[in-house]
């Protein structure tokens, strides 16, 4: 069996000290090294063959190089183009990631946080699957939250504004000429959606109306994208069965909007002719349905970014750390599923 290269082989090979060779193989930045040394040991340990020994290296620094993410529902496709942001930000500072997912359950959610302690994870980025979720047994592990709510205002938080991306659709639609915009909500963080009806009753306020009896279309909180996805159409097929005058719909997310596109295609509703419809989040299932969705597009990405270079950042300075508060406009995407009353 060929002998595993050592740091005592390069210096040998390069003719210095196993001191000055380590500061260069473990990319060490206490004493600076000329570029001329690093280019000589480098090349050397090409040479012999050398690998870094990334285990041995994180034990002796007292890290691991993994961190968590916490989400709360794997099946929805709000989280992929987030969690890519995230892995692309913490490849780029040598860090791998271990994806957890909760199932919206806060037993399973303190399992996954139990589980971040037993590996010793440098730090998490968590998407809380309830406002009352319990960070305590995390301890001094750093961790950054994805989250507008107002119930983690203490916490590091890095979210969109979705209330002011909700106003945004609704002011569309009124310029349309919608007078009679029904909210679905669901599907989303446990007891999260009641900020979306206030907000709406908010708006008819604000147009000296009041939001119409009987138009706030309601199904079932806290399941997965798939489950939601069914029951929203049940609670649409319903809603629109009721003969509740309606001109549009307002989904607070994509997977709702699609459900209710689907179901007024099924019953021959032309869209947007009879019905418009506007979904919340932006995921490419939107840009591919039919009709396309309008819809308020979230950077998931820039978040997943951001959150990343936020906790290495609170990793690296734990000291120095000020609680952080970032949210993101949204954007309203217009497409196919909207139009004049």
């Amino acid at each position: 069996m060929t002998k595993r290269a050592t740091i005592l082989d390069v210096a040998k090979a390069c003719g210095l000290s196993q001191a000055t060779v380590a500061r260069v193989l473990n990319s060490q930045t206490d004493i600076q090294v000329k570029e001329n040394t690093r280019k000589k040991v480098l090349l050397a340990a090409e040479n012999i063959g050398y690998k870094r020994n990334i285990i041995a290296a994180n034990f002796r620094q007292q890290k691991t190089k993994n961190i968590a993410i916490s989400i709360a529902d794997i099946t929805n496709p709000f989280f992929p183009e987030l969690i890519k942001g995230i892995q692309t930000k913490m490849r780029e500072h040598g860090y791998s990631i271990v994806q957890l997912n909760n199932e919206w359950d806060p037993e399973i959610e303190q399992e996954n946080f139990n589980y971040m302690m037993q590996t010793r994870v440098d730090g998490a980025i968590i998407s809380p699957a309830h406002q009352a979720t319990n960070f305590g047994v995390l301890g001094n592990t750093p961790f950054i939250l994805i989250t507008n709510s107002k119930h983690f205002s203490k916490y590091d938080t890095i979210g969109n504004d979705s209330r002011r991306g909700m106003i945004m659709a609704l002011e569309r639609l009124f310029e349309l000429g919608h007078r009679r915009i029904a909210l679905l909500a669901g599907g989303s963080m446990r007891g999260g959606s009641s900020w979306r009806f206030d907000t709406i009753k908010e708006f008819y306020s604000k147009k000296n109306m009041s939001f119409p009896e009987g138009l706030n279309i309601h199904c079932d909180m806290n399941e997965s994208s798939l489950a939601s996805f069914s029951k929203a159409r049940s609670s649409v097929r319903n809603f629109l069965e009721s003969g509740k005058s309606v001109t549009a719909i307002f989904a607070s997310n994509d997977i709702l909007a699609i459900a209710a596109l689907h179901v007024a295609n099924e019953k021959g509703i032309k869209i947007p002719k009879e019905l418009s419809i506007v979904g919340m989040d932006g995921i490419l299932l939107s840009e591919i349905t039919y009709p396309s969705l309008t819809t308020v597009e979230k950077n998931r990405s820039k978040i997943g970014s951001l959150a990343a270079e936020s906790l290495i950042q609170k990793i690296n300075n734990p000291f120095k750390w000020q609680t952080k508060k970032v949210i993101l406009p949204c954007k309203l995407i217009e497409r196919n599923s909207t139009g004049p009353i």
